[in-house]
């Protein structure tokens, strides 16, 4: 992983672990809130209860925290939604029925809805991807951009577009339509502000989150489907 520095004990490794964690939610928190420029490696010290030569320690510059943020995100998002990939990728190879592959491909969305919306740091890694300010000199690289989740299921969705429209659509139209339907959830995991404005609410709770995964169920088989009937 990046920038980390493995202890020779167990325990030591654990513990650094846990530290080098710890770190890293203080600050998805504070990028998100403040942006690259406006925090510094005193204050993710300071909130994160850890000495400041810790961060020099376990990600060698701010660069290195920040990137390292991005790739426990990616890491995060894929472990939701990996399975479901592999499973769709599966039945793409064998040729599977349309509602199979259709289905599996939702699994998919069910998985990165849990994570957007679920999961404990849900609303400091939405305001850290929306503020999203790499400085020019960052490691990352676009290699690294690459691992990202959401081109992953896009890519897994144009083959789906492809396959049930028949040659029937451009890859224009391919792209445009994957692009509709993988931002569904996007909409609600970047736009908060927006939403509560229109629902009454910015927290998505237990029962919003079921409703919420039914409802973008629901809206991209008949998206999906849609593709199906322009066949020749």
């Amino acid at each position: 992983m990046t920038g980390l520095r493995r202890r020779k004990t167990d325990s030591g490794y654990a513990r650094g672990e846990e530290t080098r964690a710890r770190i890293i939610r203080t600050a998805l928190a504070l990028f998100g809130e403040r942006g690259f420029d406006g925090v510094s490696t005193r204050d993710i010290a300071a909130q994160a209860g850890v000495p400041a030569p810790s961060l020099q320690y376990y990600f060698e510059s701010k660069e290195g925290l920040y990137a390292a943020c991005i790739e426990d995100i990616q890491i995060a998002a894929m472990k939701a939604v990996g399975p479901a990939l592999e499973i769709l990728d599966g039945l793409l190879d064998a040729d599977a029925s349309d509602d199979k592959i259709i289905d599996a491909y939702c699994s998919a969305l069910d998985g990165l809805t849990d994570f957007l919306f679920g999961s404990a740091d849900a609303s400091s890694r939405a305001l850290f991807i929306a503020r999203r300010i790499m400085p020019t000199k960052s490691t990352l690289t676009k290699k690294d951009l690459s691992k990202a989740t959401g081109p992953r299921l896009q890519e897994r969705c144009g083959k789906i577009i492809a396959r049930l429209s028949n040659g029937a659509m451009s890859e224009n139209e391919i792209r445009m339509t994957s692009m509709t339907i993988t931002g569904q959830l996007f909409a609600f995991h970047f736009a908060r502000e927006h939403f509560k404005a229109l629902l009454g609410y910015d927290e998505i709770t237990g029962d919003r989150l079921t409703t919420l995964k039914q409802i973008i169920r629901r809206q991209t088989t008949l998206l999906l489907k849609a593709c199906k009937s322009k066949r020749a």
